[in-house]
């Protein structure tokens, strides 16, 4: 859609707030207003239909800094970004929103803005029913028309871009106290795309179209290269409209799985009656052969008698372990056995074993562990496998 609305908010809730709707298509002002404070943007959500919504805040409360990052580790550079600006800033940097911005060579470009007063803009428009697409300082939505700065005046206050990722809000009787700071190093005068009249020696100012300011702070708003919604802020994608073609198809789907999930179940539930069925015949089949009476482990007892059937030599030792460590074995199938030696004298089996990864060693010796008492080798890593040496003996 070419079309777009864009609100410039205020500090406080208080304050006024700028809007204007402008079609790029047709490049011209489909409608534009002011409104009295914050609890007035509701008034807005009709107007902005299905336009995208694109929101400019005061740059005033918004902090733009340069950091240089180093050759090597830019990208462990850009997480540490709190920590290279924190001596630069009097809060808290748990307390402030940090947004990477414009890089010219090692020089980086950041926005930074305090939490609170995000959560406070953010809050405005939600309870508005608005979802903005983009949130830029406004005088980073200044465009530059070729020049190294520009400036534009709104209300009482001149917006002032001083590069890609730079610039300053300041009150209109001072603009020209803060120039020889702004200037410093200047060796000539910078080339000002001015959308205000104004003059000064110190300045190249080069008058551009007398438009609205939004307008002008409308269309730079597109090019900007900074996004205050990011990270926490970062709007989730609305699915609304591609969902609603494949909504019935959905349902059917949905439906086709709950009675799939159903079936399953049902398989399931049969499989649980037949494993019960099997579990009491081999109870059956034990009893009359063992001559038990009474059973609470078939899986042990089926154990110790064949040991004792083997003469309960080594051999059934042995056996009677190799048994007990079948789960085990089942539930980190990654770990294989690479050789076995049995001592019998000291009831130790100890195992050469590897696997792809230390964990995978370390869950099956904390298994193994609920029935032996382990020793554990070290871990040596050859051709991605890990391989140790367990020895293990019967509690």
């Amino acid at each position: 859609m070419s079309e777009r609305l864009f609100i410039r908010l205020g500090i406080t809730d208080g304050e006024p707030c700028s809007w204007l709707v402008w079609s790029e298509q047709e490049q011209e002002i489909i409608a534009s207003g002011e409104l009295a404070d914050a609890s007035a943007l509701q008034t807005l959500s009709e107007r902005a239909g299905n336009r995208p919504v694109d929101v400019l805040v005061p740059s005033d409360v918004v902090r733009l800094m340069q950091v240089e990052l180093p050759e090597k580790g830019q990208r462990q550079a850009l997480k540490a970004l709190p920590f290279l600006l924190e001596e630069s800033l009097a809060q808290n940097v748990d307390e402030l929103h940090f947004v990477p911005g414009a890089r010219e060579g090692d020089t980086l470009h950041v926005a930074v803005v305090a939490h609170e007063q995000m959560q406070q803009w953010q809050t405005w428009l939600n309870d508005a029913g608005l979802k903005a697409r983009k949130l830029v300082p406004d005088c980073l939505a200044l465009p530059l028309a070729g020049c190294q700065w520009a400036l534009v005046q709104v209300g009482n206050q001149y917006l002032l871009r001083t590069g890609v990722g730079s610039g300053v809000a300041v009150g209109k009787d001072w603009l020209a106290l803060l120039l020889p700071q702004l200037l410093d190093g200047t060796e000539q005068a910078p080339t000002v795309a001015c959308y205000t009249e104004f003059q000064d020696e110190r300045l190249d100012c080069q008058l551009q179209p007398l438009d609205l300011p939004m307008l002008v702070l409308a269309k730079g708003h597109l090019q900007s290269p900074v996004n205050l919604l990011t990270g926490a802020y970062q709007p989730r994608k609305e699915y609304n409209a591609q969902w609603q073609p494949w909504k019935k198809v959905a349902m059917v789907a949905a439906v086709a799985l709950v009675l799939a999930l159903v079936n399953k179940g049902l398989g399931i539930y049969q499989y649980h009656q037949q494993a019960e069925q099997l579990q009491a015949e081999s109870e059956a089949i034990y009893r009359q052969v063992a001559g038990a009476t009474r059973i609470v482990n078939l899986r042990s007892q089926l154990g110790k008698t064949l040991s004792a059937l083997q003469g309960g030599g080594v051999g059934g030792e042995l056996f009677t372990m190799l048994q007990q460590l079948q789960p085990t074995f089942s539930q980190v199938p990654e770990l294989k056995p690479q050789s076995l030696r049995f001592d019998g004298d000291r009831g130790e089996l100890r195992m050469q074993v590897s696997a792809k990864s230390y964990e995978q060693i370390d869950k099956f010796r904390q298994l193994a562990a609920q029935q032996f008492t382990i020793d554990a080798g070290a871990m040596n890593n050859n051709d991605g496998a890990v391989t140790s040496t367990l020895t293990l003996r019967s509690k």
